[in-house]
Formats: C-alpha cells, structure tokens, sequence
C-alpha cells in the first residue's frame, strides 16, 4: 500500500490492514534513494506475504539495507532473522535491547508471558538475530538521502525506541507500541511495561507537535498526528489511563 512518494505499508497483521499476516505488526518500507529500510520486520510466520509487498511497491529488494527495530516483542522483531539471513539486510535495534535479540531471549522479548497468555501459539518461532548497529536516544541514522532521529520512547516496554523523519518540514513519526490513532496505547502485563516510563514517552511526543504517525498497529495518520498523541498526553496529566488499543 503506498501512503506517499516514498512510504508505503507493507505488513499489517490483525490490529491493522491485514496485508500479511495476522502475526504481523505494521511493517513500512522507506524509499531513501540509493537505499531503502524497512521499519520492524513482522512476527516472521509469513515473511514472503511481506516480500510480495515489497515486490509490488517497485522497489528492488536488493535496494534494502536496513531494518530499524522500535522494539523486540514478536509481532515487529521475529522476522528480524529471515531477512538478516536470507538477504544480509542490517538490522538496527536499541543498545538495550540488543542483546536480548542476539540471544533470543525469550524471557525479556516477554515471548514466554505471551506464548501463556494465549497472544501466541505453543510452536511460534523466535530465532536468535545478529545485530548490525545499535541506537541510543538523539542518535541520527543517515540511510541513503533520508535521517532518522532516535527517540527513546519507554513505557510499551523496555528497550523501545521510535524514529522520526523530518522532510520538507513535516515530521513523521514510526512509534512502534508507544502510541497509535485516536490516543490510544497499549498497556500489558509484562515486566517491563511501566504507567510512569509510558507517560513520559507520552510528554515527550506532545512536545514535538508531529504531523504524521505511522505505528506498529491500526491505521497511520498524514497529518494532524500531534491531536491524537495529545489526547494520550492529557489523559496522563489528569491521572487517568487512554484507551488501550
């Protein structure tokens, strides 16, 4: 799905379009020029539905370089390892999140918790991914013509980070899980999912007035984002919780 001259949707699992597969997180693939990235990488039970996008959008897969990973749950970072494997894309995770992508880690990934809680089956497969580059808050990615600036965005969970592209002075935002359309976020009950981390995530983006959203899940917004981060924003000044998505 093309959302504009060089952005487009790729992957989309239940919360979303559907494109792929229901595992799947909303995956975009950044034209960058010479390169290209892909932003999250899918729960990686279908990857060619995701492949089959790329083909379709007109952009060579060999032209992908990257992956940038806002985070490690299954839904964005279980794919990770096929493309990694399969085509030698670099894939770019947080410095704290890193290891636990290197190792699997099924603990701190909270694949354990979701595999008992029903999120998913007994056999879903997370394999171990070597990291190419890790990034810490303020940190800019240059890929091709386009820079990516690191925001780290805690809350969701530990280790989550979002990218925001500045172009032609509109400001767009990849926010993985911190927040999505109409204010909403999700909360859960893994270790590292904390109410005060997620409010400050909260207030930091309010404070940046975005103008596009594009995140892990639901529809993706090309103007106005900021309306919708402020009513996540204003519900945590009142002490309350925004709906969880």
């Amino acid at each position: 799905m093309k959302i504009s001259d060089n952005l487009y949707l790729v992957g989309s699992g239940q919360f979303g379009m559907q494109l792929s597969d229901l595992k799947d997180c909303n995956v975009y693939l950044v034209d960058c020029g010479e390169e290209a990235v892909l932003i999250d990488a899918g729960g990686g039970v279908r990857p060619q539905a995701i492949l089959s996008n790329i083909e379709q959008s007109g952009i060579p897969l060999e032209r992908i370089t990257h992956i940038l990973l806002t985070h490690v749950h299954g839904d964005h970072a279980a794919g990770a390892f096929y493309f990694q494997n399969t085509y030698g894309w670099k894939v770019i995770v947080s410095e704290e999140a890193a290891p636990w992508l290197e190792q699997g880690d099924r603990d701190k990934t909270s694949l354990n918790q979701a595999i008992e809680a029903g999120v998913y089956a007994r056999d879903f497969s997370y394999p171990a991914c070597p990291v190419a580059g890790t990034v810490q808050d303020g940190d800019e990615l240059r890929i091709g013509s386009v820079t990516f600036r690191v925001i780290d965005t805690p809350g969701h969970s530990r280790g989550h980070v979002s990218y925001l592209w500045e172009k032609e002075g509109k400001q767009s935002l990849f926010s993985g899980d911190v927040i999505f359309a109409g204010g909403k976020i999700v909360l859960q009950n893994t270790w590292d999912c904390v109410i005060q981390d997620y409010a400050r995530s909260i207030a930091r983006l309010h404070g940046l007035k975005i103008d596009a959203l594009y995140p892990g899940h639901g529809p993706f917004l090309n103007t106005q984002a900021w309306k919708h981060i402020e009513m996540a924003h204003e519900k945590f000044v009142r002490l309350d919780i925004p709906p969880n998505l």
